[in-house]
């Protein structure tokens, strides 16, 4: 759930950045919080509470503290934290805690943001709201590490990886089958189970996801994003296209950019 909400998170802006200092004992209620805010106590212990669950804030976990969420905090042991404001539209109900177990180069990144800050740094406005995505985006992927794959994820990893690198050629369930080891029957019927969808339908649908990125650009004609999506022609496109989204791609393209 915690990634999933970071993957929706747009930085409009980063409002401060500072080291502070927490006494033992030490404790408020904090209610519709304003802007989004992370946080690391590398030093002592704080515990927020929110809607019943307890989060504990010390080296080893990182907190963020989303716009619009209530909470109440106390700081079980005294210490130093650094502490991340930013601005985004976006909000969520409660506090966020991702365990890390190497928090140093986090703790280096708000370190460095501060000084460059301090000293008006040449567009650190826009620094700013980079580390800050560095941080969010160093948290997601810790938090994506602690969720080992299956056995059967890792057996139809490899034809993942070539669908995703290959999406644009000629996939056969021959050719995925052969990279995993595996029958092609089984192959099949484990990518399925796995995967929710068959191999080429997993290919399909990653071509018109890309198809449909591409329409919302300035990428090129139709030609160009067919003949750029392996199709081999315009025709061929326009018919895949509409068979997996119920209309051409001339309309979806005009709908985006908001053609007449």
């Amino acid at each position: 759930m915690s990634t999933e909400v970071l993957s929706n998170l747009v930085i409009t802006g980063v409002h401060s950045v500072s080291a502070m200092f927490s006494p033992q004992g030490k404790k408020a209620r904090r209610t519709d919080r304003p802007r989004w805010a992370v946080l690391i106590k590398y030093e002592g212990e704080t515990v927020y509470t929110a809607n019943g669950k307890r989060l504990l804030s010390d080296a080893n976990h990182i907190v963020i503290l989303p716009k619009g969420c209530s909470y109440e905090w106390e700081c079980t042991r005294p210490g130093h934290y650094f502490v991340i404001e930013f601005e985004s539209k976006l909000t969520h109900g409660e506090p966020l805690c991702f365990p890390m177990r190497n928090s140093e180069k986090i703790l280096d990144t708000f370190r460095e943001l501060e000084r460059k800050r301090n000293l008006k740094h040449p567009l650190v406005e826009q620094e700013s709201i980079r580390d800050t995505y560095g941080v969010i985006l160093m948290l997601a992927q810790a938090q994506s590490e602690r969720y080992t794959p299956t056995e059967k994820q890792r057996q139809i990893a490899p034809a993942l990886e070539y669908i995703s690198q290959n999406y644009h050629k000629r996939i056969t369930n021959d050719q995925l089958a052969a990279l995993t080891g595996l029958s092609t029957v089984y192959f099949r019927k484990l990518f399925t189970e796995t995967v929710g969808e068959s191999p080429i339908v997993c290919a399909h649908r990653l071509r018109i996801t890309k198809a449909k990125e591409m329409l919302k650009s300035d990428y090129g004609t139709l030609g160009d994003i067919a003949r750029s999506l392996g199709y081999a022609s315009l025709y061929d496109f326009s018919r895949d296209f509409k068979k997996h989204t119920g209309h051409p791609p001339s309309r979806y393209e005009g709908e985006q950019k908001g053609k007449p």
